[in-house]
């Protein structure tokens, strides 16, 4: 759909033409003051300009992600659920890539965004079995007194 708003005409009016365009659909933010006309749904067709979006996008979620993986990895307070948290947004990322962006982005950075994520969550997960194992192998020191005597 596309509207277009006709500023030649006394009454400004809106008209509506019915053209079907291919693209990303985004709902943009209306945060922005003396914004007169407010949109529910913006349609991105230029490609670069939907790579760059798309880019952007997984890029602050990654950053998010690593963020908290940091912090579960650096504190000593985390549990297991936190852990399975991380694990589950990784996993819904990659679902979003998979199933929203694919067909929006070419077959290298799709490939190269699914090896991204694939690679952190491996390295996340190595971190945080060597800081179990480190914690686990402090804590279970050993104080065993040899007893001595008479056997049967």
């Amino acid at each position: 759909m596309k509207y277009v708003i006709d500023k030649k005409q006394e009454k400004m009016k809106l008209m509506y033409y019915d053209v079907k365009m291919d693209g990303l659909d985004v709902e943009p933010i209306n945060n922005v003051k003396n914004l007169n006309i407010k949109a529910k749904k913006v349609k991105l067709i230029d490609k670069k300009l939907r790579e760059s979006y798309i880019k952007q996008r997984i890029n602050k979620k990654i950053d998010k992600i690593i963020s908290f993986m940091m912090r579960i990895i650096n504190d000593d307070d985390t549990s297991e659920d936190d852990v399975g948290i991380v694990l589950d947004e990784m996993n819904r990322l990659k679902g979003i890539i998979v199933n929203k962006y694919k067909e929006y982005i070419n077959a290298s950075e799709y490939k190269s965004l699914l090896s991204k994520l694939i690679m952190i969550e491996d390295e996340f997960k190595k971190n945080y079995n060597n800081k179990m194992f480190t914690s686990y192998i402090q804590n279970a020191i050993y104080d065993g007194i040899k007893e001595e005597g008479r056997s049967r």
